[in-house]
């Protein structure tokens, strides 16, 4: 009984041996890698050819064999393009294997594939610039924008058939409401999807960003002289009064800034006898502020013969 039980366990200790000589003996294995082209533009180009798998043949004990096998079944070798490809398979590209996916202890890597190729073919293009449609702003109290709104990107592209794009007209966004907004703030906005409409067209993005500069606003009040503005330069004229009061909304950040003689106020000579006041308006104030009131809104008028 000892002796049968003494010779089991010489031959499992035995197999376990040959086993693990055998294992980490250097040997070929096959390999299969996939690949992924990234780089391009899918929307512009479209994929005619694309080699997506690369056989290798890798030197290595099975040990390590096993755990590449492993590593490449979840992960794919990307090669960067911008344009139709075709990449030579040899020791750089093998290097860059190396290196991307570790494969440390390896002896050697070959390949019966000598090249990997991408085709791409460029389609039809139409640029529109982006519309703002049905995009409503709510500001908080006081606050309000201080310059002009810009959009990035600039142009839209679709791409597809020439036939296909003339039938569109504009890029325009969904509608969207924009509530309290009391600072400045970049929004993205959906495109409204109307390359969807349409068989074959792709778009460089489906949507845009808004940048809305935003400033808090306060009242700030001059009082300065108005002027007189006719066709007759030589018509005199007396005003009564001469002088209006005008409050701004100004930028809190330019609230020191903004003096009486940026603003100038003006009336324009009317030709009607049944009228005896002629409306005050501003002709001139800085960039960035709004004009709240003007009073009063209306002067009296003597001409002067």
């Amino acid at each position: 009984m000892f002796r049968h039980r003494s010779f089991w366990i010489i031959l499992v200790i035995t197999a376990i041996v040959w086993l693990g000589v055998t294992m980490s003996e250097h040997n070929d294995y096959p390999l299969e890698v996939k690949v992924e082209w990234v780089g391009y533009d899918s929307a512009r180009y479209v994929v005619t050819h694309a080699d997506t798998l690369l056989p290798l043949t890798i030197r290595s004990n099975c040990f390590l064999a096993i755990g590449r096998y492993q590593t490449v079944k979840h992960q794919r070798y990307q090669i960067s393009v911008t344009s139709d490809t075709v990449i030579k398979v040899g020791e750089a590209l093998f290097e860059d294997l190396l290196n991307q996916f570790a494969f440390h202890g390896t002896h050697g890597v070959k390949s019966s594939t000598e090249k990997l190729s991408l085709s791409l073919v460029e389609q039809g293009s139409k640029g529109f610039v982006p519309q703002l449609r049905n995009v409503d702003f709510d500001f908080a109290e006081q606050c309000g924008l201080s310059g002009n709104p810009t959009i990035e990107p600039d142009t839209v592209w679709l791409y597809g058939n020439p036939s296909t794009l003339s039938q569109i007209t504009e890029v325009a966004t969904l509608p969207a409401h924009l509530t309290q907004l009391n600072d400045s703030c970049l929004i993205t906005l959906a495109l409204d999807p109307i390359w969807q409409r349409h068989d074959g067209l792709r778009t460089s993005t489906d949507s845009i960003r808004l940048f809305l500069p935003i400033d808090r606003y306060v009242e700030k009040s001059f009082t300065v002289p108005v002027r007189f503005e006719g066709a007759d330069n030589q018509m005199q004229v007396k005003l009564h009064p001469d002088r209006a009061d005008v409050t701004l909304w100004v930028p809190v950040r330019d609230y020191d800034k903004i003096t009486s003689d940026m603003v100038h106020l003006a009336v324009d000579y009317i030709l009607d006898d049944n009228s005896q006041t002629l409306p005050v308006r501003a002709t001139l104030f800085p960039s960035g502020t709004r004009v709240k009131h003007i009073s009063p809104s209306s002067i009296q008028y003597v001409i002067i013969r």
